[in-house]
């Protein structure tokens, strides 16, 4: 293979061609292309549409919007939450316009993971063509990750569309270095960029050291003729826009800690910490450090179209390191660092123990692009190579498609199939559709939490799956929903009071204080009536069911009547 000097020309070079004699090129690539395009956007919009039950994860963040507003966002968040403030306030703007359900919880990501797939094609379009390009885009429209974060109530498919806008600027940039006018556009999305992803800081602290290393390394600086270094770009300005760009950054990660994200720290992050230990390099230790980059690089990280833990992503790294190998042999070192930069950036973070690295795939979800496009490009080269002397280029490449075809549309067939993260998010919102609803019908509904503030157990709405508890009130609880108050007024011998509490059996309750509620109580109302809703969850690979938490309802009537 020829290698390129890219630096001595010091802008971007033509996409990379692996063979003059590629079985995809021109309208047959382009074709491929808008196939798996389209394949990507149904994938996405039947996930969403099918509206799937909120799951523990989504639960924990989506219970902050209930009775937050927007300063009360820039605090500790309950169940010990870490997300950028940017990112909460636009969830929260949607749900104040629209309401809380799973449908606009959803929404940003949604459109975060539809343009995410239109502005990835072009972005592989300015470093790839034919076979490879198909691939790249083809990978990324099926892998399971990108799909999943485009219909999921959390910051990472988000995350992933800024990095995506940030790399694309830059990308524009290097393709035109005269025109500054991309710098600039950089600069001024750096402060929106941290504050609606945090790993926008790896990605933007990689682009900085890259456009820093061009503007000093390019030929053109040495040149003394003002036209030779405007056609390098080089001209005072372009500095200016990169220190701009630096400084833009830099103030708004910190004005991003003081005003929001130390506060979540306070509360969060040694408990994060504690979470996040596999994702931290054991760095006294050499032996097993070397078994712990294997594994995180063999595991969810790299679950592009699919993968999973323990090895299971190791055909992804294969394909990752064949293409890095094709871009060190033709000189494009470049391409190289934009795409490894912010992840070694990543790395640093969690040798310091702040961010995790490789432990599971939202973690990194933000180097997505450049994962597909090093498997799409790894994937080609080894699609083209002869077997055994002799050229099945076509066939290999058709089976490729075939197989990245058939992940695509198995995928929507899976979501079809089990419309739910897992079994037990699905009965707990089966349950709270019909009880809510059969609940208000018969009776006026009060829950000791929401309506009544009273807690018998502190920790339960601190943590564990209460979360998904009240999000489901929020949602399919007709009164709630409207965001009205309890009718007192209503309660009668035919229409009850029914008092609802959430008890978790893994935390400590008082007894004795429960009862002197119902004591308060009863000098108004006599409890006529006792139920018990079990909720069994699913906690091991086994699916043994354990009823650990559960629904208390106290059925009362006016003392008068």
């Amino acid at each position: 293979m020829p290698r390129e000097t890219i630096m001595d020309a010091g802008t971007l070079p033509p996409p990379l061609a692996l063979d003059e004699a590629e079985p995809l090129g021109g309208r047959s690539a382009e074709r491929w292309i808008w196939f798996f395009l389209a394949v990507g956007v149904a994938a996405r919009v039947i996930r969403y549409a099918l509206r799937f039950p909120l799951w523990e994860d989504e639960s924990f963040l989506a219970a902050n919007f209930l009775q937050r507003g927007y300063l009360d966002l820039t605090g500790p968040l309950d169940y010990f939450q870490v997300c950028p403030l940017g990112f909460l306030w636009v969830q929260l703007t949607v749900v104040k316009l629209l309401g809380f359900n799973e449908y606009t919880l959803r929404l940003v990501p949604l459109l975060s993971g539809l343009a995410s797939l239109f502005l990835f094609r072009h972005l592989a379009g300015r470093f790839l063509k034919g076979t490879a390009l198909v691939l790249a885009v083809a990978i990324f429209s099926v892998s399971y990750p990108c799909i999943r974060y485009s219909a999921e109530a959390k910051q990472y498919g988000v995350e992933m569309f800024v990095s995506l806008v940030l790399l694309t600027l830059v990308v524009e940039w290097w393709r035109r270095p005269e025109r500054v006018g991309w710098l600039w556009a950089l600069a001024g999305l750096a402060p929106v960029a941290v504050w609606l992803s945090y790993p926008a800081v790896f990605v933007g602290g990689a682009i900085g050291l890259f456009v820093g290393w061009m503007l000093l390394k390019t030929p053109g600086s040495k040149v003394s003729q003002p036209s030779a270094r405007k056609a390098h770009g080089l001209q005072p300005v372009g500095f200016v826009a990169w220190l701009v760009f630096t400084l833009a950054l830099a103030g708004a990660l910190a004005a991003l800690y003081f005003v929001s994200a130390r506060h979540q720290g306070a509360k969060s992050l040694e408990i994060m910490q504690r979470a996040w230990g596999q994702g931290f390099p054991p760095l006294s230790e050499p032996l097993r450090l070397l078994g712990w980059l294997a594994d995180a690089h063999t595991g969810e990280m790299l679950a592009y179209p699919a993968g999973a833990r323990h090895g299971a992503s190791t055909v992804t790294l294969i394909l990752c390191l064949a293409a890095l190998i094709v871009l060190a042999r033709r000189g494009r070192w470049a391409m190289m660092a934009l795409c490894l930069g912010p992840l070694a950036l990543s790395l640093l973070a969690a040798a310091l123990h702040r961010y995790p690295y490789g432990q599971m795939t939202k973690f990194q979800f933000f180097a997505a692009p450049a994962f597909c496009l090093l498997a799409g490009l790894g994937a080609a080269v080894l699609a083209l190579r002869p077997i055994g002397g002799r050229r099945l280029r076509p066939a290999t490449v058709r089976f490729a498609l075939l197989l990245l075809m058939t992940i695509g549309l198995g995928s929507v067939g899976r979501d079809f199939c089990f419309p739910a993260k897992s079994a037990s998010a699905m009965r707990a919102r089966d349950f709270a559709r019909w009880f809510w609803f059969t609940a208000d019908y018969d009776g006026e509904v009060a829950c000791l939490k929401t309506d009544l503030r009273e807690s018998f157990s502190p920790l339960t709405f601190k943590w564990g799956l209460s979360a998904t508890y009240l999000c489901n009130q929020r949602i399919y609880s007709p009164r709630h929903a409207r965001g009205e108050p309890v009718a007192w007024e209503r309660i009668s011998l035919e229409h009850p009071l029914r008092c609802v509490e959430y008890r978790a059996g893994e935390f400590a309750y008082d007894e004795a204080a429960r009862d002197r509620w119902l004591q308060a109580v009863q000098s108004c109302f006599v409890l006529v009536g006792r139920e018990r809703f079990p909720f069994p969850q699913v906690r091991d690979k086994n699916q043994t069911a354990r009823a650990l938490d559960h629904l208390e309802v106290y059925k009362f009537v006016p003392r008068t009547q």
